[in-house]
């Protein structure tokens, strides 16, 4: 019992300690991040029961063969695509609900790397909860591929969504007193959720098509966009310890 939790919670620890000390910064309360990765397991059960309505209440699932086109030497099956892209569009959509329930209205929330660490952690629980599904109908072999592979994929295919979050409650904090000002933050979250649903819809879908290298080059892409966007965040959060000894210095003076 206690080697197959290790087996599954030791991935998304790990790259949980990595968002996390890449916030150098600023200091996260780890009972925050624990209330994330929980909720992480929430969203989990939220996907589930919208991929399975999905699956049952449209056109759209796994199994669907017509209608289909010879696209690239590929056969492709537009209600079984449009599935895996629908799950996609579910997933972060799950992972949304959570990030916005728990921190967009807490002072928690107060600048862009907070974002894409919050969303990762939620991401980690969200694959860790799936694991654990996976682990009772594959096996110990599909865990270890998955979390070499797919765990940090949902780290790296939620960010960008995370980051707009964080940006739309910058502007939002400091635009409060503009009329209308709530416009432009919810585009931003809108934005965020549909690019993070198409990184994640193009993953599943690949492996569907049995695209397997394709699929791990976008994880590869992903993952080096999520190294560019968290460099970006951090050199603005940079400019707050600058800005508070420039500030004290001129107190002094």
């Amino acid at each position: 019992m206690f080697s197959t939790a290790g087996l599954i919670l030791a991935p998304a620890m790990l790259w949980g300690w990595v968002f996390y000390h890449s916030h150098r910064y600023k200091q996260t309360r780890l009972l925050l991040l624990l209330l994330l990765f929980a909720g992480g397991f929430l969203s989990g059960l939220l996907a589930l029961v919208l991929n399975h309505s999905i699956e049952k209440y449209t056109a759209f699932w796994p199994g669907a063969r017509f209608p289909y086109s010879e696209i690239l030497d590929q056969t492709v099956h537009y209600y079984s695509a449009g599935f895996w892209m629908m799950v996609g569009v579910n997933e972060e959509l799950a992972k949304l609900v959570i990030l916005l329930l728990l921190v967009y209205s807490s002072r928690h929330l107060e600048e862009a790397f907070d974002g894409i660490l919050y969303v990762a952690v939620i991401a980690l629980g969200f694959a860790t909860i799936e694991n654990w599904f996976y682990l009772e109908q594959y096996g110990v072999p599909v865990i270890i591929s998955r979390s070499i592979i797919t765990l940090p994929a949902h780290a790296f295919m939620s960010v960008p969504m995370g980051l707009m979050v964080a940006k739309s409650k910058i502007h939002l904090k400091e635009h409060q007193n503009v009329p209308h000002a709530y416009y432009i933050p919810m585009l931003w979250i809108l934005c965020g959720w549909m690019y993070s649903a198409l990184l994640h819809g193009g993953y599943d879908l690949l492996l569907s098509l049995n695209l397997e290298y394709y699929a791990y080059g976008l994880v590869l892409m992903m993952g080096l966009q999520t190294a560019l966007l968290g460099r970006e965040a951090l050199k603005r959060s940079k400019l707050i310890p600058q800005q508070n000894f420039t500030l004290d210095e001129a107190e002094n003076t």
